[in-house]
C-alpha cells in the first residue's frame, strides 16, 4: 500500500475511534411518560422475612434505617422444621416494636406448620387454630397467614412423596377453616412454591385448580441463580420478575387455569426472593451485584402489580441479610435505605442508555427517581427533566459500603457521572 494511502487509512481509522468514543461519552437522557400514575403498595418496597434467630438489637440502627414495612415470620425453611408456639411469638413481639418507625407496626405474615418432620410435630389443623389464639393472646395483628412453606420439595428434598399438589390444597383447606374458627376476618396465602421452575410452577398450577377460590394471596419465592452465573447474566436474570408477576395473573384471572377462583382477583405476592437461593455462597448475595438485583426485582414487582414481597432475607442468615451477624452492613443495607424513599406512585421512566435502570416515583411536590449504573464503567447523565428542578442526589458503591462510609452525595449539575455498578436515588421538585 502507498504511503499516501497508508497515512489517509490511518487518519480514516482514528477518525472512527473519536467519533465511536464520543458517541460512547454522550450523556444518557431521561424521559418521563405522560401515563397515568400508579399507587406503589409499602408492603412490597419495604417487606422482609425475619426470624428469632436473627440478632435485631445488635443492629437497630441499620434495620430501622430501611423502615420494614411487613416481616414474614418465622422465614424460610424454620418453619417446616419447627412448631410455631407461643413463645416464639415473645422476640417477635420485642423485634416488632425496634424496627417500628411509624405509627403502625410493619404489616405481619405468619406461616403455620405444613410439614411434620418428626413425631410430634404440631402441623395438625387444631395446631394452626392455637397459632391464632396465641397471635391473639400476644395482641399480634396477622395480616396473612401463609399456609406452609416451599411445599413443593416436601416430596424431593424432604423424601416424602405424597406430598403432592392435591394433599397440600386439602391441608390449606383445613388449616384455612381451623384458623377462621378463631379469627373470622383471617386471609390465607400460599402456596409459597420454591422457585418458578417447571416443577414448582406445576405444583402451583394444580394448587390453584384445586383451591383457587380460597386463596387471598398467591405466592412464589424467586431464586433465579446459585450464584455461580456471570455477573452479566446474574443481572439480567430480573427479567424473571417480570415474566413471572404476568404469567400467574393470567394464571389467576383465567376460567381454565382457576376454575373456581377466576372472578376473584387474587393479589399476588412473592415471599421470598434474592438473586441467589445458596445461603452458604456470598457471590451475588453480599455483594454489589446481589444488591442492585435486589432493588431492581423489588421496584419491578411493584411495578408489575405485585401486592407483597419478602426479601431474603432482613439479617444474618448465611450470605443472605442486610448485615452479618456482626453488624457488618452489606451492599443490600444501602439498596433498601435507597428504597426506603421511593414512595407515592409510579411513573414509567426510561433513558436511552441500555445500562441504565430507571423508575421515578411520585410523592407530593417531590419525584424520586432511581437509576441503576449496570455497566462496570461509569456512565454520564443528564438529569434535565420537564418541569422538574434536581434539588438532591445520593449514590454507593462496593467501595462504599466496603469503607463503612454514607451515601456520596451528587452535585446539583446539568450532566453527572454515575459511578460504575452504583444505584443512584435522584431527587426533583416540581416546578
Amino acid at each position: 500500500m502507498p504511503l499516501k494511502t497508508q497515512v489517509h487509512a490511518l487518519l480514516m481509522l482514528s477518525l472512527s475511534f473519536a467519533i465511536a468514543g464520543s458517541a460512547a461519552a454522550m450523556p444518557a437522557t431521561l424521559t418521563l411518560s405522560a401515563a397515568p400514575a400508579t399507587p406503589l403498595p409499602p408492603t412490597v418496597i419495604g417487606g422482609f422475612n425475619y426470624g428469632n434467630w436473627m440478632p435485631v438489637v445488635e443492629a437497630e440502627k441499620d434495620l430501622r434505617s430501611v423502615a420494614p414495612t411487613l416481616l414474614r415470620f418465622p422465614g424460610g425453611n424454620v418453619g417446616d422444621e419447627n412448631d410455631l408456639n407461643a413463645a416464639s411469638l415473645v422476640p417477635l413481639k420485642s423485634n416488632l416494636e425496634i424496627l417500628t418507625t411509624g405509627k403502625e407496626p410493619p404489616a405481619l405474615m405468619v406461616q403455620t406448620r405444613v410439614f411434620g418432620g418428626k413425631p410430634g410435630a404440631k402441623n395438625a389443623p387444631e395446631d394452626a387454630a392455637q397459632a391464632a389464639k396465641d397471635t391473639q393472646a400476644a395482641s399480634l395483628k396477622v395480616a396473612y397467614w401463609e399456609i406452609g412453606n416451599e411445599p413443593d420439595l416436601y416430596s424431593v428434598n424432604r423424601g416424602d412423596a405424597t406430598w403432592t399438589a392435591q394433599r397440600y390444597c386439602d391441608t390449606f383447606r383445613a388449616q384455612r377453616q381451623a384458623i377462621l374458627n378463631v379469627d373470622p376476618a383471617a386471609r390465607f396465602a400460599g402456596p409459597a412454591v420454591s422457585n418458578t421452575g417447571d416443577g414448582a410452577v406445576r405444583f402451583l398450577s394444580e394448587f390453584v385448580k384445586g383451591c383457587g377460590d380460597i386463596v387471598d394471596l398467591l405466592t412464589w419465592h424467586e431464586y433465579p441463580t446459585d450464584g455461580q452465573s456471570s455477573d452479566a447474566d446474574a443481572l439480567a436474570s430480573v427479567s424473571v420478575i417480570d415474566r413471572d408477576v404476568k404469567r400467574f395473573r393470567a394464571l389467576m384471572d383465567s376460567p381454565e387455569s382457576n376454575p373456581k377462583g377466576y372472578t376473584r382477583r387474587t393479589p399476588l405476592g412473592v415471599t421470598e426472593y434474592s438473586l441467589s437461593y445458596f445461603s452458604n455462597r456470598p457471590r451475588h448475595l453480599s455483594d454489589q451485584v446481589g444488591a442492585l438485583w435486589a432493588a431492581e426485582a423489588t421496584v419491578r414487582l411493584a411495578e408489575n402489580g405485585a401486592s407483597v414481597a419478602a426479601y431474603f432475607a432482613l439479617q444474618a442468615t448465611g450470605g443472605h441479610g442486610l448485615v452479618d451477624l456482626a453488624g457488618i452492613p452489606r451492599p443490600t443495607l444501602y439498596a433498601f435505605q435507597q428504597l426506603h424513599a421511593f414512595t407515592g406512585s409510579w411513573l414509567p421512566m426510561t433513558s436511552d442508555d441500555p445500562a441504565l435502570w430507571t423508575h421515578a416515583a411520585q410523592d407530593g411536590a417531590l419525584l424520586s427517581v432511581l437509576v441503576t449504573n449496570t455497566a462496570t464503567e461509569p456512565h454520564p447523565l443528564t438529569t434535565a427533566l420537564p418541569g422538574y428542578q434536581l434539588v438532591g442526589g445520593k449514590t454507593f458503591t462496593q467501595k462504599t459500603v466496603d469503607d463503612e462510609d454514607p451515601m456520596i452525595r451528587l452535585p446539583l449539575a446539568a450532566t453527572l457521572e454515575l459511578p460504575a455498578r452504583s444505584l443512584t436515588r435522584l431527587v426533583y421538585k416540581k416546578q
